[in-house]
């Protein structure tokens, strides 16, 4: 039986949650309705955007443009569309139309676009309009809408702005924000949410972001050894960018200062770089540096995305302690960063109904609920920011699926 649309859902809704099915069976990461911004400006929307690991250290990014409309503007649509895949920096577009009087392979062909004819799109809409297991990008935004932030700021306008980077590309700059973002976003539902409700599931989105951040920025180094890619992750998760060599410049700045002007030894230059590497070891990153830097992180960091993402649009309530290994290893991570205990987020209910139990028995409230939300944790001030080849193509389904260890991967 095919699902109705959501009230909050037209057709052209409807046709990008089918897609995005579509896609996702076939192995992608996907993400609906991101905003392309200039400056302040609202530029566009992107309808789809597909994230692939092809390879090793290939990754493949896709945009769809996907018009479900009797008039569908063709030919203008096909144009449009290649000027935004080079603005956002994609490696491929594709335009789903239903215009059928419209032969557009010829045009979309010389245009260097993938087309998916309206044949195609309508089987699809067919089979992948019914997913009563997820929650529609319009039902998330609005128990989003509900949540009330830091003054009249609401989830989803925060939400908004997190999916915004996704249009600038994926950067160091990106992933230090989305882990920012996660950590206060965790703070808030742990001070604010009894159970885990919407705050829990921006959490999990954000979470399957930085996965796929730390995916992307990675594939340079899938074939480094490991004391190179933790070098590379130290400096672009401390410095924002580690492609460039910044914190050898920085280091090698402030190491000739102070050969030059307090200690011609040199043994003031050797303190500032030990200093600085015990430094960056005791920041709250450490832990995220040692697992993005591990060899096997890239296939493990686009399953855990796609986990969190699926378990963010889950019908069903947020279970973080349910979560697949290499879901739950990033939430724990996030968790840490934040200063929080990870048996407040990651107790299954059995554990959470026997010390209920336990403190009711006793005469006590369990040590870590929050039942209130009163205002902030001493975590709140802990999630603050540490600083101010040949891809195969989106279509192709990718079977090389691994089985996560059991428990925790890190």
């Amino acid at each position: 039986m095919t699902k109705q649309p959501d009230a909050d859902m037209d057709k052209g809704g409807a046709a990008e949650e089918a897609l995005r099915l579509y896609f996702q069976q076939l192995g992608a990461f996907v993400v609906r309705g991101i905003k392309v911004r200039a400056g302040k400006d609202h530029v566009t929307d992107i309808d789809l955007w597909v994230y692939t690991r092809a390879s090793v250290h290939a990754r493949h990014i896709a945009i769809v443009d996907i018009k479900n409309k009797k008039r569908a503007k063709g030919y203008e649509r096909l144009i449009w569309l290649k000027g935004l895949q080079a603005a956002v920096g994609a490696d491929e577009a594709i335009v789903a139309t239903t215009a059928s009087k419209e032969d557009l392979a010829p045009f979309a062909k010389r245009m260097g676009l993938k087309l998916l004819s309206s044949q195609v799109f309508k089987a699809v809409m067919a089979r992948y309009s019914d997913a009563s297991d997820r929650l529609a990008s319009e039902d998330l935004e609005k128990m989003w809408r509900s949540v009330k932030l830091e003054g009249s700021e609401t989830l989803a306008a925060r939400m908004e702005s997190n999916l915004v980077e996704i249009g600038l590309g994926l950067s160091f700059t990106a992933l230090n924000i989305w882990i920012d973002e996660a950590a206060k976003l965790l703070v808030h539902s742990h001070d604010h949410e009894r159970v885990p409700a919407a705050v829990a599931r921006a959490v999990l989105l954000c979470a399957s972001l930085v996965a796929i951040a730390a995916d992307y920025v990675g594939r340079s180094t899938a074939f480094g050894d490991p004391e190179s890619r933790r070098a590379y992750f130290r400096e672009g998760l401390v410095f924002g960018n580690a492609a460039d060599g910044a914190a050898s410049r920085y280091l090698g700045f402030a190491e000739r200062v102070a050969t030059d002007y307090l200690d011609k030894t040199g043994a003031a230059a050797a303190t500032i770089r030990s200093g600085f590497q015990r430094a960056v070891e005791n920041l709250p990153i450490g832990p995220f540096i040692d697992f993005f830097s591990r060899p096997a992180a890239g296939r493990e960091l686009i399953e855990a995305a796609i986990q969190l993402e699926a378990a963010a649009f889950a019908r069903a309530a947020p279970n973080l302690a349910g979560l697949a290994p290499e879901a739950k290893t990033i939430i724990g991570l996030l968790i840490d960063y934040a200063g929080l205990d990870r048996r407040k987020f990651l107790r299954t209910p059995d554990q959470t109904i026997s010390q209920t139990s336990h403190a009711d028995a006793a005469g006590r409230e369990e040590p870590d609920s929050n039942p209130k939300g009163d205002g902030p944790t001493g975590g709140e001030s802990k999630a603050s920011d540490i600083r101010s080849e040949t891809a195969k193509t989106t279509l192709e389904t990718l079977t090389d699926k691994k089985k996560g260890p059991d428990g925790f991967l890190l």
